[in-house]
């Protein structure tokens, strides 16, 4: 009994004893500062340089609104209505100090990003800005052949990134413009012989074509082309002149791959005469021997007042345009550069032009008539009626 007693006092003293080591909860509490932790940031925005992807730039992604996008950018960005008839039709919204542009049509979902600065956007494997073209190639691969449409020479589609257009000026990327692509393009049909290989200088050059089915070698000296068999040399287009406006500058000539395998020949000139700006396309097929034309019409025309607009003057203003065979016609559409102290400010999608098949006529055109009835008049000044002889 006396043992009992005593071990109950031992056990009330470590009671005692711990409650002096260990204090309350209570007392704890009273003498402890209570934490406030801050709410998380409502907008946590990614920082520069930006991910070029095949679905946009950074955060700036195809397919959402302009509203939805403003909300990447600090203060909401600045967007501005372009509006040039039968040119562009867009709304932009400019992000990062104008480095990047969003557009689309108005009150519609973003179609195109475009980066203009360097070290702003890059893709995965370093292309920006300010790189070579050897570079370019060399990272994202040969640029991309498709059979039935025809660029400027200064736009690149990589194969490797076919949703990228990279505008060049001279060797150097000076512009990146992320967009949709078309599918792939069929490997079947008449393959035409490599096209770089003939590059002779910038007035003189050559490409491969299958303008009867068979492969060829189309040369085209200043605006006069002639084309020979790539087998035989055997001549299959003699001499001719291609049909532009009077006192215009042959932009490029290019093969496009017709719905039954042919090659038919597109070309587009450029026409400056101090207040406008006007593009023309003319397209040929060859039947008999002949460049038989089949198409003839002005595509894309910017004034003074248009330049105004967007605070720019015609020289500094230019289109870089890709032609499209859909076989009953042909899709014009392409880029709009804005150029200011050397370096690129704007790089705007075109709105498309489509310009309809004709019956084909001999390739002797008096260009004159066709340009008055665009509603273009012809210089005057020139004895050289400028048809294709």
């Amino acid at each position: 009994m006396k043992l009992v007693g005593f071990t109950l006092v031992l056990a009330l003293c470590g009671c005692s004893d711990r409650d002096r080591a260990h204090p309350s909860a209570t007392e704890v509490a009273a003498d402890r500062t209570p934490r406030v932790l801050d709410p998380p940031a409502q907008n946590v925005r990614a920082l520069p340089p930006h991910a070029i992807r095949r679905d946009g730039v950074g955060p700036y992604r195809l397919g959402l609104t302009l509203e939805q996008l403003g909300i990447q950018v600090p203060s909401g960005g600045r967007t501005a209505q372009i509006d040039i008839a039968g040119v562009v039709h867009l709304s932009v919204l400019h992000a990062e100090d104008d480095a990047i542009q969003i557009g689309g049509e108005p009150l519609g979902r973003a179609s195109f990003v475009a980066v203009v600065a360097d070290k702003i956007a890059r893709t995965e494997s370093g292309i920006h800005v300010g790189s070579t073209r050897e570079e370019l190639i060399r990272a994202l691969g040969a640029p991309d052949v498709t059979p039935g449409r025809a660029r400027d020479p200064r736009i690149v589609v990589p194969s490797n990134l076919r949703e990228l257009r990279a505008v060049l000026d001279g060797d150097r990327v000076v512009g990146l413009v992320v967009t949709a692509s078309d599918p792939p393009a069929k490997g079947d049909g008449c393959a035409r012989p490599s096209g770089d290989d003939y590059k002779l200088n910038a007035t003189t050059y050559k490409f491969g074509a299958c303008l009867t089915g068979t492969p060829a070698i189309v040369t085209v000296d200043g605006d006069e082309l002639v084309a020979r068999s790539a087998e035989s040399e055997k001549v299959i287009v003699d001499k001719t002149r291609i049909e532009k406006l009077p006192l215009a500058t042959v932009v490029f000539v290019a093969p496009v791959r017709a719905p039954d395998g042919k090659d038919e020949i597109v070309a587009v000139s450029r026409f400056d005469d101090g207040q406008a700006l006007t593009w023309w396309l003319v397209a040929y097929r060859v039947e008999a021997g002949k460049l038989a034309r089949i198409a003839s019409e002005q595509i894309y025309q910017l004034t003074a007042t248009n330049a105004r607009w967007i605070g720019s003057t015609l020289r500094d203003l230019d289109l870089l345009l890709e032609v499209t065979n859909r076989g009953d016609t042909f899709e014009v559409g392409g880029l709009l550069t804005h150029r200011t102290s050397e370096k690129l400010r704007d790089l705007l999608v075109l709105s498309p032009v489509q310009v309809q098949r004709r019956r084909a006529k001999s390739a002797t055109p008096e260009p004159e008539h066709d340009a008055q009835d665009a509603g273009i008049a012809a210089p005057t000044g020139s004895d050289d009626n400028h048809a294709a002889q």
